[in-house]
């Protein structure tokens, strides 16, 4: 077993997590963002919540069809964590004839596997590259956002552990839909939008996505200016993958959510998420990881960036 500072080390040098330092050139040219995992567009009857992305070349390449497929779930769990329903989905598929049709076909599947419409798409026939970039639209009643944590409010996470890894290239996902039904999918997505609606003390949000447990959670506290403290121990894990590999998979429903106050979980974990409060957030900056009576300094956001943004 890696030693705490041996974990520190692996989960700053993940690629999925060491990438997001770019992230401060552009937002140098186009402006300064509210940074969260969905845009937020308030309007009397509720919100519209929207997200984007690109599915990383390395999957791409590897597994075209999986990279399809995961398009949609990386964009609607944007949307879920923020408690919007997702209601339809846009892509563009770039790449040859062989490559754009195993995207496609993974999409097909996705759209089938969330109920979700396919509203508009765009394919780029002729390009010298292979890619599949994606964005999903949802309505909220209600909204987390994942800029408002505050010190001592607690730290919530909620991963599915049913699945298995699929490792292609650098990129660590750990798949628990793709065998799930339809039924299943609808079933967390509601329990997970009501357990939003329902708790007053539910303050802020994130999903757990390519940077891994622990960079997801050092973004939600550097877009909130807080700390957090943080025993691993504690975060829902299964028993057959080493802790230190754990902290830098993408879950395939992985959520941190910050909690003024205990609240009622059996809704997340009768619909199949495995819950666990797993630390809190703190006023100093310092994300501490704290394992076996010992403790190490993840970062401190004082001085250091996860996006990139110099101090």
């Amino acid at each position: 077993m890696k030693t705490l500072k041996e974990i520190v080390k692996t989960i700053k040098e993940f690629k999925g997590f060491s990438r997001k330092a770019e992230i401060s050139d552009i937002i140098k040219i186009i402006g300064s963002i509210e940074y969260d995992d969905a845009g937020i567009i308030e309007l009397k009857e509720g919100y519209i919540v929207v997200s984007t992305d690109g599915i990383t070349e390395d999957l791409v390449k590897l597994d075209p069809w999986l990279a399809g497929y995961y398009s949609i779930l990386v964009n609607v769990n944007d949307v879920i964590v923020k408690g919007a329903r997702p209601i339809g989905y846009v892509n563009v598929i770039s790449g040859p004839k062989e490559i754009r049709n195993k995207i496609a076909q993974g999409v097909s599947d996705g759209l089938k596997k969330y109920s979700l419409k396919l509203l508009k798409g765009h394919t780029h026939p002729d390009t010298s590259y292979s890619a599949i970039d994606a964005a999903v639209i949802g309505m909220a009643k209600k909204v987390i956002r994942g800029t408002t944590a505050k010190p001592n409010q607690k730290i919530l996470m909620a991963i599915d552990i049913n699945g298995s890894l699929l490792k292609k290239g650098w990129t660590n996902c750990f798949d628990s839909t793709i065998n799930k039904s339809s039924e299943d999918i609808e079933n967390m997505i509601s329990s997970l939008i009501n357990f939003i609606e329902l708790n007053n003390n539910i303050t802020s949000s994130k999903d757990i996505s390519s940077p891994g447990i622990i960079g997801s959670l050092a973004m939600l506290c550097e877009a909130s200016n807080v700390g957090a403290k943080i025993y691993l121990d504690k975060i829902p894990r299964p028993r057959d993958i080493p802790i230190h590999e754990w902290l830098t998979v993408y879950p395939a429903m992985g959520l941190i959510f910050g909690i003024n106050d205990f609240c009622e979980t059996k809704m997340l974990e009768n619909a199949g998420f495995s819950v666990s409060y797993v630390g809190k957030f703190t006023s100093d900056n310092k994300i501490v990881l704290s394992l076996n009576n010992e403790e190490e300094t993840f970062m401190d956001l004082s001085k250091e960036s996860v996006i990139g943004i110099k101090k």
